[in-house]
């Protein structure tokens, strides 16, 4: 049974127009020409208008004053992007959270019903062992001995005699049965109470979490949208000194941002592909180290691919939200799991780390040099994943990104650690 609609947080009022990407405005300052060998500028040092004619009237000012405008958003989108990190992985960690607590309930009511049925066992042979020990009173009642001695039938009265015996012997057994029932019930309770304490504890966990995955969103949406306003009026700037738009400045910031992530992506992939030729798998559980991925994966199923993505895009513009599982709002690995479970694959349970070790466990990880359309994309690292997004091909993913966000298609930012494959 689970509780994750009880223990979700609403979607935040504010909604930033963009998600920053490190990459994104990263790019402005690697594009820029950096004079003098200055450092970074510091954060709150923003130039005025003022500083921007000024600037204007000297060539190798004017330059100066455009790699600072670049390092300045570098900085901002740096700051966002450490905050958005920090949102997501508060998030996994509800999310996981969630997943002890609800087994932890199973569990619990697993040993209740047992502990129940066993102290119902326990009764039926307290009530057997006290119906004979009545019956062996009443016996005992009778002076066997005397009867034997002055009685014409000594024959029936040996068989009285044995007959007691016997049943001394069968209530001893019945007694220590019952006995050994009374302990088990007695021990299986105990057990379902520690499992009720475990619970209690877990589940407060659990609220904590939540209340730290709700802090951490706010401090991510109040960073993307400084960001955002300070890179409006920054982006105004540049383009004043380099005599184009704001608007033009910012696309090719982002189509430099693309560019530079495919180039990341790339490099990632070549790095996990040496890795794996020089440290080749030496297996592992889903509850141990993460296995590493197939060097030759099984192919995907066409069919089933196109099922989750289709089921995945029927989501896009619908909003965030921890816990999210659909219908109408969603979580990263909420979408993932309805989606392919749309095309009636299980891919774990609503975790990208669970699902990573779903799905590594059964021989579908994959290497990130080899993803193809339908793959799943995981962010994080050392066998945890905070998010997770299904690879579209041409660089591009589907995702329910961050609260603030909708789900969206999107292409491959920052640095996915690990792939798996689910329609292999």
């Amino acid at each position: 049974m689970t509780e994750s609609h009880n223990r979700t947080r609403p979607v935040s009022r504010v909604k930033p127009a963009t998600v920053f990407s490190t990459v994104a405005i990263g790019a402005v300052s690697a594009s820029v020409a950096v004079v003098g060998g200055a450092g970074p500028a510091a954060a709150d040092d923003y130039p005025s208008w003022a500083d921007i004619e000024q600037a204007k009237q000297n060539e190798q000012t004017k330059q100066a004053e455009i790699a600072r405008l670049g390092e300045l958003l570098a900085a901002l989108a740096q700051r966002a992007d450490a905050a958005v990190q920090a949102s997501q992985i508060a998030d996994e960690a509800w999310r996981n959270a969630v997943i002890a607590r609800d087994a932890q309930v199973e569990r619990e009511r697993t040993l209740a019903k047992r502990a129940g049925e066993a102290e119902a066992v326990a009764e039926i042979s307290r009530m057997r062992a006290g119906l004979l020990a009545a019956h062996l009173a009443r016996s005992a009642g009778t002076d066997l001995a005397a009867e034997l001695a002055f009685s014409g039938d000594p024959d029936g009265l040996l068989q009285q005699l044995g007959m007691a015996a016997q049943l001394g012997s069968r209530s001893q057994s019945i007694s220590e049965q019952a006995a050994a029932d009374r302990n088990s019930a007695e021990a299986l309770r105990r057990q379902a109470d520690r499992a009720a304490a475990e619970r209690k504890r877990l589940a407060a966990a659990a609220e904590q979490r939540a209340a730290e995955a709700k802090a951490a969103a706010d401090a991510a949406t109040a960073a993307v949208v400084e960001a955002e306003r300070r890179s409006t009026e920054l982006y105004a700037q540049l383009a004043s000194l380099k005599d184009t738009t704001a608007e033009l400045e910012r696309q090719r910031a982002e189509g430099v941002a693309r560019e530079q992530a495919e180039a990341a992506a790339a490099a990632a992939a070549a790095a996990a592909a040496a890795e794996q030729a020089a440290n080749p798998p030496a297996g592992g559980g889903a509850s141990g180290p993460a296995p590493a991925p197939d060097p030759a994966p099984a192919p995907p199923n066409g069919s089933a691919v196109e099922a989750a993505i289709a089921y995945a895009s029927a989501q896009l513009g619908e909003p965030y939200l921890l816990g999210g599982a659909g219908p109408n709002v969603w979580d990263c690995s909420g979408l993932t799991m309805q989606a392919y479970g749309s095309a009636g694959i299980w891919i774990g349970p609503h975790s990208a780390t669970a699902q990573y070790r779903t799905l590594a466990a059964q021989g579908k990880a994959v290497p990130l040099g080899q993803i193809q359309r339908g793959d799943l994309l995981f962010w994080g690292g050392g066998g945890a994943y905070y998010h997770v997004a299904i690879y579209l091909g041409g660089g591009r993913i589907i995702e329910a990104p961050r609260e603030g966000v909708p789900v969206r298609e999107y292409f491959i930012w920052g640095s996915p650690a690990a792939a798996a494959r689910p329609a292999a």
